[in-house]
């Protein structure tokens, strides 16, 4: 018998170290991906239980849609703690733990029998553990994996909210006409229990080093980069240090101003729609479409963001979200179809600006050991805006009779936040070639 080549085990270990370098990092991505789909999906699905619930118990839109508004107050105050706890304890731990609560919390409301029942399930555990799941909790560590390619990798993941929305929302209406509301709560929390917290125990990891592997795929060229060098000596500023540059304060009002606007337009849009006499059914359309074009717009700015910069994708992102914004200020009656679908692509570039963009451009400017307190903090004003744009739009609609003002406020606002942001951009981003 011819001899047989015997294969140093050092040599098998390092083609197997290659083979988990090149695969890998879309594992991580993956999972994120599909963490935010469910996320983002279930808790938008409110939409769909609100009118089951209203009809069951027969409570005011205004109470039942509380137990929300709750939920995002509580997702808010969480968020920088959240953080926090993903710097000490990483997302192995925190997000299994929150898919876990915000699963607890849907398991309540689907047993509630009474408004304090349904707060505690739908707002107060569902918001605690949905600020675990968030895009920007997902940031703090693709940030680890992804360097030069770090807008591409956060896109990718950040393309799941509009796949989700679509997807999981109407699924839970055909689940609420199948099985009733109660149900379709049951299932939706064994899908975060049985799908998200284990996917994420078991795969997901901080840092592609806890691994043996490195960062972008294993290309070495971002050691090249003077500012990767410097951030990896110093270890990354503290909340504490970035809270006192004016830098964090500049992005920290730009994604405000970025927020309200989008907020407000996401909430009223379908009330624009019906009065300018289109139906409630393709008023509502216009929202699914948003979700529709939303996954691949977050793949687009993620590539461009690494190919143009940050800020002028940003810019990109702001002016496409002004004119969609323009295009609805613009239908008055039920006649100007092209208009109506002009709005979704237009608005939805411009929401996967912000959903994209921000978590990348914090790392940018921050990224380090603290990274996660850092961008918790920056959530509190995402948040922020997510609950002062739907209230402002709101309290301008009744002053003035109409959205005309409420939209102009909104692209004000949309200006001053393309202008804070290019004030903080990082200098330290280097441009980078597609590889």
């Amino acid at each position: 018998m011819p001899d047989e080549k015997i294969v140093p085990l050092a040599e098998i270990a390092s083609a197997q170290r290659a083979s988990l370098q090149r695969y890998y990092p879309w594992v991580v991505i993956g999972i994120a991906f599909i963490t935010v789909a469910v996320a983002f999906g279930t808790r938008n699905a409110f939409a769909v239980f609100l009118i089951a619930v209203i009809e069951e118990f027969h409570w005011s839109r205004g109470l039942a849609s509380g137990a929300l508004m709750l939920g995002s107050v509580v997702w808010t105050l969480a968020a920088p703690f959240v953080g926090s706890f993903l710097d000490r304890f990483g997302p192995r731990i925190v997000i299994p733990v929150g898919a876990l609560v915000m699963a607890l919390g849907f398991v309540v409301s689907g047993l509630a029998h009474t408004v304090a029942e349904f707060y505690l399930g739908m707002g107060i555990l569902m918001g605690f553990g949905f600020a675990a799941l968030t895009m920007t909790s997902q940031a703090t560590f693709l940030s680890n994996w992804f360097i030069r390619k770090r807008g591409m990798a956060i896109g990718t993941a950040a393309s799941g909210i509009g796949l989700g929305i679509l997807a999981v929302v109407p699924w839970t209406q055909s689940l609420i006409t199948g099985y009733g509301w109660r149900a379709a709560f049951f299932i939706l929390a064994g899908l975060l229990a049985l799908v998200v917290a284990p996917l994420n125990y078991f795969f997901q990891r901080q840092k592609p080093e806890e691994m043996d592997l490195k960062a972008d795929f294993g290309d070495l060229r971002y050691k090249d980069s003077a500012s990767h060098k410097k951030t990896a000596r110093a270890g990354g500023p503290t909340l504490k240090d970035a809270l006192k540059t004016w830098r964090f304060w500049a992005f920290a009002f730009g994604v405000l101003a970025g927020s309200i606007p989008l907020h407000m337009v996401l909430i009223h849009q379908v009330a624009a729609v019906s009065d300018a006499g289109f139906s409630k059914e393709v008023a509502a359309l216009t929202l699914g479409l948003i979700g529709l074009f939303t996954a691949p717009a977050m793949i687009f700015m993620g590539l461009l963001a690494d190919r143009i910069g940050r800020q002028c994708s940003y810019v990109i992102g702001s002016l496409s979200l002004m004119a969609g914004i323009f295009f609805l200020m613009m239908i008055t009656n039920a006649k100007q179809h092209w208009l109506l679908y002009a709005f979704p692509p237009f608005f939805a570039v411009g929401f996967s600006s912000r959903q994209s963009l921000y978590p990348t451009i914090a790392a940018d400017l921050f990224y380090g050991k603290s990274f996660g307190s850092i961008i918790g903090a920056i959530a509190l004003f995402i948040g922020a805006g997510a609950g002062l744009g739907p209230w402002l739009g709101g309290v301008i609609h009744d002053w003035s009779g109409n959205y005309f003002w409420a939209f102009s406020v909104a692209q004000a606002l949309a200006f001053s936040s393309m202008a804070f942001i290019w004030l903080a951009g990082s200098r330290s981003h280097e441009r980078t070639d597609a590889a």
